[in-house]
């Protein structure tokens, strides 16, 4: 008899749990939590703003970069320095100016580095051993050295170099708009660049009859699989491409954001000189997918032109009451995107910086946020998304 009284009762709970478990499962993203936690961390003996660029695919490879000297680290997983180097200069076999992405990891062996001119591959230990050269002279609308706008894929690297129609069209305007294409794909067996992927006809940009300023349209790229996802600077869009397919895309998402400020072009041919509010729009900055339509976002909200006016009129030049007073409107950082709808802002440790490598939800590696702490070493670290 207690068996038979204990078994519907076991089977109410066993319902429960399962209807508890499904309620969690179904509840809207928008009203999801989630915060990066750091699990693990890596420590580099090194007095210095250290930034993680990449990662070896067996993981026992770390590849780091001083911004301020320019000097490239290559470390093993214990946080050992194995081989450090500095490329940066006029001499045979170094890159002048600056770079234009983190350095990444060609294959096992090779490092690869975009900048002036093109891309330039060195060994592990800092040994030259080829370059390729665009053949023209690259123009950038914005650079942002510490985020990875490049793809690699079989015997093509894939990277939003400019200024390949500059002489014909100049660096932006109507005529420029129609005509541009926003990727250059290299082939490493023939050493040729080949332009790919014009805006696409739903893009804001495509368009003959209004000027964007040409910051606003800057072009960020990644890659999941065999799928290149490409997106502009101040358009909430998101294009998948298959990458052998650059010339129209194969999906498009719509980013919901609750709030992002779009700056509204100008009829003329050019858009011609700009304020500082032209550029403190809303932003995609970076896009990490995790899978089918599954997306990790780093995007501001911008500010709009009153907004903007009212802030600088209170704070009357002074630069330590205008940015606070800034950043309170223009909210900004990381969430995630199903292809529908978004989270809520992500929550972090103050600890940590800049995104540095993405390997899964697992595993997603951090620099510090030097900002915040300053040390005699570096801590790189390691987390995973988790729902609070």
């Amino acid at each position: 008899m207690k068996n038979n009284f204990i078994l519907p009762i076991l089977s109410i709970l066993f319902i429960f749990a399962c209807s508890s478990k499904q309620e969690e499962v179904q509840k809207p993203l928008a009203e999801q939590q989630f915060e990066f936690e750091i699990y693990d961390s890596l420590v580099v003996d090194y007095l210095g703003n250290l930034y993680l660029a990449d990662i070896s695919k067996d993981g026992e490879t770390f590849l780091l970069i001083d911004h301020q000297k320019d000097s490239i680290f290559v470390t093993d997983q214990k946080g050992k320095i194995v081989s450090r180097f500095c490329k940066k200069g006029d001499g045979p076999g170094n890159y002048r100016d600056t770079r234009y992405n983190l350095p990444q990891f060609l294959n096992s062996d090779e490092i690869l580095i975009p900048a002036w001119k093109g891309f330039y591959i060195y060994s592990k230990n800092g040994e030259f051993i080829r370059s390729y050269e665009l053949g023209y002279f690259p123009t950038s609308s914005l650079i942002n050295i510490y985020t990875d706008n490049l793809a690699i894929l079989e015997n093509q690297v894939l990277f939003p170099w400019e200024g390949r129609i500059a002489e014909e069209f100049g660096v932006d305007g109507k005529k420029f708009q129609i005509e541009t294409k926003r990727i250059e794909v290299l082939n490493l067996e023939s050493g040729q660049f080949s332009p790919s992927l014009p805006f696409p006809k739903e893009s804001k940009f495509k368009t003959g009859e209004k000027s964007f300023l040409n910051v606003n349209y800057k072009t960020g790229l990644s890659q999941f699989s065999d799928t290149i996802y490409v997106f502009f600077r101040n358009e909430p869009r998101i294009y998948a491409y298959h990458w052998s397919m650059l010339d129209a895309p194969s999906k498009i998402y719509q980013v919901p954001f609750d709030e992002f400020v779009e700056k509204a072009p100008i009829d003329a041919d050019n858009f011609g000189s700009y304020e500082m509010k032209d550029i403190y729009v809303g932003s995609l900055n970076q896009i990490q997918p995790l899978g089918d339509n599954q997306f990790l976002i780093n995007y501001a909200r911008g500010v709009t032109d009153s907004e903007y006016d009212q802030i600088k009129t209170q704070a009357g030049g002074d630069n330590s009451k205008f940015f606070p007073e800034l950043s309170k409107i223009n909210s900004y950082g990381w969430l995630l995107f199903d292809g529908k709808s978004v989270s809520k802002l992500i929550e972090n440790s103050p600890e940590i910086g800049n995104l540095g490598k993405f390997i899964s939800e697992d595993e997603i590696w951090f620099t510090p946020n030097y900002s915040e702490f300053e040390k005699d070493y570096v801590v790189l670290y390691k987390t995973r998304l988790v729902s609070k």
